[in-house]
């Protein structure tokens, strides 16, 4: 992998790759760009669109895939393609898979498959990358750098606007006035214990509110740890945390339906209380091969709070609706215990 690539996580960095390997991007897409008006409608919605490609241990079942989960439908499915239907471009964020197109501008969809007919485009505005500088590129800090990692993360767009309509099996999504968020992963297998948590659809739409955490259990030279990072975008303000800051998860309370998670930095202490909407399944990567079923939901709801340590004063609270979550084995994850 070059240094190039290190520096840009939404190209593809897969290039060497032949078996035992998984790229995926994830591209969110909701109706309303407020949780207030979400929780006011009571019918906002939510798609997930995530263009891939899969190298298992036996290179006949390398295959791209493109995958869909809807709200609406409260289903998702699992589309095949050939893997010389794939391409993703090296030196810029480009994706193609047959005739269905992903870049910074929007995505492009001509899905006509026997359970599922999805056309049309959403175009994206105001797309915010995550910062990348050479000692920390994107959302994983320096732990970018460490070789034979299981699962690398990128975070391709912190928050953007949408339009433009999609056709899912005939019923129209309009997203025009929506919300638009995108991420990545790379690598061998998604952590065998994790969660994960997004939204950003928040009350305060002025804010224009983001937030993104994931806590997972990593090994590493034969051991395993608990590893976090995450980002809270507000304003003009990015709270960035993780391991490699020296942050440290002082709380971690999971049942099926909800997590209780509190971080804390030498400045802040980050509160995120998530709750499970329903959910449905997608195929996750285990050595390369999507043959993992995970479960997520995509209208759940995140309470988020950041108390300042110095004065001890609420420097943001908020409700964030149509949230992304998915708790896999979280109730197994271990942390270390601190006196406060």
């Amino acid at each position: 992998m070059s240094i190039f690539t290190r520096l840009n996580p939404p190209v593809y960095q897969g290039t060497h790759k032949k078996t035992e390997y998984f790229e995926g991007w994830y591209f969110k897409m909701t109706t309303s760009r407020s949780s207030a008006a979400a929780h006011k409608e009571k019918q906002g919605d939510v798609l997930a669109v995530i263009p891939g490609i899969s190298r298992g241990r036996d290179q006949s079942d390398s295959h791209a895939f493109i995958q869909v989960f809807s709200s609406r439908e409260n289903r998702s499915w699992y589309i095949r393609y050939p893997a010389d239907e794939f391409f993703a471009d090296t030196r810029k964020f480009e994706i193609r898979i047959g005739n269905n197109h992903f870049n910074e501008n929007g995505i492009t969809l001509a899905i006509n498959h026997e359970t599922l007919v999805l056309k049309g485009t959403v175009m994206h505005g105001n797309f915010h990358p995550f910062p990348v500088t050479l000692a920390a590129p994107g959302i994983m800090g320096w732990y970018a750098y460490v070789p034979r990692m299981e699962c690398f993360h990128g975070v391709v767009s912190l928050n953007h606007i949408i339009s433009g309509t999609l056709a899912l099996n005939g019923t129209i999504h309009d997203f025009s006035g929506g919300s638009g968020y995108c991420e990545k992963d790379w690598g061998s297998s998604f952590p065998s214990a994790y969660l994960w948590i997004q939204s950003n659809t928040f009350s305060n739409i002025s804010g224009n509110t983001s937030c993104m955490v994931s806590v997972a259990r990593i090994p590493f030279l034969g051991r395993t740890f608990t590893g976090f990072l995450g980002f809270v975008s507000s304003g003009e303000t990015l709270y960035r945390f993780g391991t490699y800051t020296g942050a440290s998860i002082r709380t971690l309370e999971t049942t099926e339906t909800t997590a209780f998670l509190r971080i804390r930095d030498t400045r802040h202490l980050y509160e995120f209380y998530a709750e499970l909407g329903p959910t449905g399944h997608l195929a996750a990567p285990r050595q390369g091969s999507m043959d993992r079923t995970i479960f997520e939901s995509l209208k759940g709801t995140i309470n988020l709070t950041i108390t300042r340590l110095k004065d001890q004063t609420v420097v943001l609270h908020d409700v964030g609706a149509l949230a992304g979550i998915e708790l896999s084995e979280a109730h197994t994850l271990p942390i270390a215990q601190h006196q406060n």
